[in-house]
């Protein structure tokens, strides 16, 4: 339940944001906050990749 949660956050949470708040430009504010993830990607290089207890 927890992954589940996690990705919902990540793809589902930010899509809801970005169309309630940018309804017009609701696609390109959604491109936006996915793109501001791509800070973590650092996290791929971590062993192991997912790690619960972290």
């Amino acid at each position: 339940m927890q992954t589940v949660l996690h990705y919902f956050l990540h793809l589902v949470f930010p899509l809801a944001i970005a169309w309630v708040f940018f309804n017009n430009e609701w696609k390109n504010a959604y491109l936006l906050l996915l793109l501001t993830m791509l800070v973590d990607l650092d996290h791929l290089l971590a062993s192991p990749i997912f790690d619960p207890n972290r």
